[in-house]
């Protein structure tokens, strides 16, 4: 067991075949990347002190939870129980191996997990500054797998050190977004209405661009002026997901009516080049207020 970094897990496994629609992904909030190899789970969520993170930004020498939600996958015994394990590495930016450890559920190898413990396998995870020497990010990666069987599910948590005393974004109250599928939402501080994402190529900026287009429609809770002062990121990255850097400018309109705080908000997100139509890119789109306790995250695939 790694001394700095503590793992208590709980599962439960839910009698359907299939709980994720995809088998990669990339999570609003925190970036986490998610590919599922039998094993797989609705929702990835971090917390701390009962919150829900929502960025990646996280300080050393501080507890935080990874709630891997509503798994499935897990091979089943005569007795429904289930013998999931867990491998945990650290490893920095640079590909530098911080911490190592094959299995932080082993406590479970024998007696295995009943699948009516929980909704969620929630593991206590703790990043010391002596472990990161100097590093100011490191990238979380758990690989889960199946002691009875060959599921596995990986995640790669990309973390970004907070500086000290840095006010980390935290929400207790984060709404999805209602999306078509093969795309996901997360909303802090707003109400949306609509969201229609689609592929727009006769942009005349950069011509050679295809454009991940997002209409947002109806978002009540904030204005106008709010919503171009805000701040805009954009992440793009390829069918295995490696992160593309995209030297093209994300195109913005915001509009609406004003009397009513209603606001449209429509971003195109350049991602390809308008000849790559046999490729598949996960774009990640993130919009935040100036204060950090409102924002959007969308992740769209196409």
């Amino acid at each position: 067991m790694v001394n700095r970094l503590t793992g208590t897990f709980i599962a439960i496994i839910f009698f359907c075949s299939i709980v994720a629609a995809q088998t990669k992904t990339v999570f609003p909030l925190t970036g986490i990347r998610y590919n599922a190899v039998g094993i797989s789970a609705k929702n990835i969520v971090v917390r701390i002190d009962g919150a829900t993170l929502l960025s990646n930004r996280l300080p050393a020498n501080k507890e935080f939870e990874l709630r891997l939600q509503n798994p499935a996958g897990f091979t089943e015994d005569k007795s429904k129980i289930i013998f999931p394990a867990a491998e945990l590495s650290i490893v920095s930016f640079k590909g530098a191996v911080l911490s190592q450890n094959p299995n932080i559920l082993k406590e479970y190898e024998g007696k295995g997990l009943q699948p009516a413990a929980s909704k969620e396998i929630v593991s206590k995870l703790m990043i010391s500054a002596d472990l990161l020497k100097g590093e100011q990010a490191c990238i979380v990666k758990l690989r889960y797998y199946d002691l009875k069987g060959k599921n596995q599910l990986f995640l790669e948590f990309p973390v970004s050190i907070a500086r000290p005393g840095e006010v980390l974004q935290l929400s207790k109250l984060v709404n999805e977004i209602k999306i078509a599928s093969p795309a996901q939402g997360k909303i802090v501080g707003f109400k949306l209405k609509n969201v229609d994402a689609t592929v727009d190529t006769s942009i005349r900026v950069s011509p050679k661009m295809a454009y991940a287009s997002l209409d947002m429609t109806g978002i009540e809770g904030g204005s106008i002026s709010e919503f171009l002062s805000g701040k805009e990121s954009f992440w793009v990255y390829d069918a295995n997901l490696n992160e593309i850097k995209i030297p093209e400018k994300q195109l913005k309109q915001v509009g609406g009516a004003m009397e009513n705080n209603v606001v449209n908000y429509l971003s195109k997100i350049p991602f390809r080049l308008k000849t790559e139509t046999n490729k598949q890119y996960f774009i990640r789109f993130r919009w935040e207020s100036v204060d950090k306790r409102k924002l959007i995250d969308i992740v769209v695939m196409k």
